[in-house]
C-alpha cells in the first residue's frame, strides 16, 4: 500500500512538473545581411603574388562592373553600360566547421538562378562592411572562388 501511494504521489509531482513547464519556440534570426542596391566593382584580388594586374581594378582592365540586387530578388549584372547577365536569387546564412575543434566559419551567402534553376559554381559568400559588399570564398573556409576567372575575392561599393 506504501508503494502505491508513494507511486500515485511521483505520478502527480510528475504531472505537475510536465503541466507547469511552458514550451516555447524562439524565432531562428535572419542574420543575413541586405544585399540590395547597386554595386559597383572597384578590385579584385588573384591567387598568386601582386603585380600590375594584381589586383584587377576597372583601370588596368578596362572593365566597368555594375551588379544590381533588387529587393524582390532579381539581379542584373552589366559590364561596360552592357547587360551579360541576370536572373533571380536567394540569400542564406551558415556555418562551416571543417573538423570538431577547428575554427567555425560564419558566412552569408547567395545563390543565382537563371531560369528557375541554380546552376553548378553559382554561389557566392559575401560580407558586407559599411558600403563595401566582397565576395570570397573565404569566408565559408573555401580557398577558390566559384567563379575561377575572377580570382579570390572580389569587392564592390555600393552606388545607390
Amino acid at each position: 500500500m506504501k508503494t502505491l501511494v508513494s507511486t500515485i504521489v511521483l505520478i502527480v509531482l510528475l504531472l505537475s512538473m510536465i503541466s507547469s513547464c511552458k514550451k516555447t519556440t524562439e524565432p531562428v534570426p535572419n542574420n543575413t545581411k541586405d544585399i540590395s542596391g547597386q554595386w559597383k566593382w572597384i578590385y579584385s584580388w588573384l591567387d598568386g603574388p601582386m603585380s600590375d594586374s594584381n589586383p584587377r581594378t576597372p583601370q588596368n582592365t578596362g572593365v566597368q562592373e555594375i551588379i544590381v540586387f533588387k529587393d524582390n530578388h532579381t539581379w542584373l549584372k552589366t559590364q561596360n553600360n552592357i547587360h551579360i547577365d541576370s536572373g533571380t536569387f536567394s540569400t542564406g546564412h551558415g556555418s562551416y566547421t571543417p573538423y570538431p575543434g577547428a575554427y567555425v566559419y560564419i558566412y552569408d551567402s547567395i545563390v543565382y538562378y537563371r531560369n528557375g534553376i541554380s546552376e553548378k559554381g553559382t554561389q557566392d559568400y559575401y560580407e558586407i562592411s559599411n558600403d563595401t559588399l566582397m565576395f570570397c570564398g573565404c569566408f565559408a573556409g573555401l580557398y577558390a572562388k566559384s567563379d575561377p576567372t575572377e580570382g579570390a575575392s572580389k569587392r564592390y561599393i555600393k552606388q545607390k
